[in-house]
């Protein structure tokens, strides 16, 4: 039987973690490109960092999960979750670095980290690629995978902002009996 209370929880925490990863990375590189005007370096700096903490913070749930007194299943459902997800987990703060580089007019594709990140997530994807087609099918799948972190992790934060604004919008009597 699934907790579906702790599968909630983690569902809830990954949105946060979603939206701080963005969010968090959006605001330093904004800090470091419009106030010292270094967007590579900013990139390089700014992306191991925050790539390193959701990482950590993924790891941190899923221990917490499997320590936890709940059933096999549950647990099984959260750690596979939490493998699906980290791809576009990740994909927050390198979806920050690059708008703040579109933004400052700068090409993000010259910084280390993002390289490196695009090489290792073709890397994961490759092989799966691979025995489907050819060449051109990497660069769509690339494309793809960008298009659907965006949309996980813009669900899992308007589902995170939703839950913080609904008690505003109603007051707190109202949403507990919707």
């Amino acid at each position: 039987m699934i907790a579906r209370k702790h599968l909630r929880r983690r569902l809830s925490q990954y949105g946060a973690l979603w939206l701080g990863g963005f969010v968090g990375t959006l605001a330093v590189m904004a800090v470091m490109v419009f106030g010292v005007r270094t967007p590579l370096a900013a990139a390089d700096l700014v992306l191991p960092i925050a790539l390193a903490l959701l990482g950590l913070a993924v790891i941190a749930g899923v221990v917490i999960t499997v320590v936890k007194d709940i059933g096999l299943s549950t647990k099984s459902l959260i750690t596979a979750l939490a493998l699906l997800l980290v791809l576009p987990l990740l994909w927050a703060p390198v979806l920050a670095v690059v708008v703040t580089a579109a933004i400052a007019g700068a090409s993000v594709e010259y910084s280390t980290v993002y390289a490196e990140f695009r090489i290792a997530v073709s890397n994961l994807i490759y092989p799966l690629v691979a025995m489907l087609g050819e060449d051109p099918l990497i660069s769509f799948v690339w494309q793809a995978f960008q298009v659907v972190a965006s949309v996980v992790g813009a669900i899992a934060s308007t589902l995170q902002v939703w839950r913080f604004v609904k008690p505003l919008l109603y007051g707190p009597d109202e949403v507990e009996t919707a």
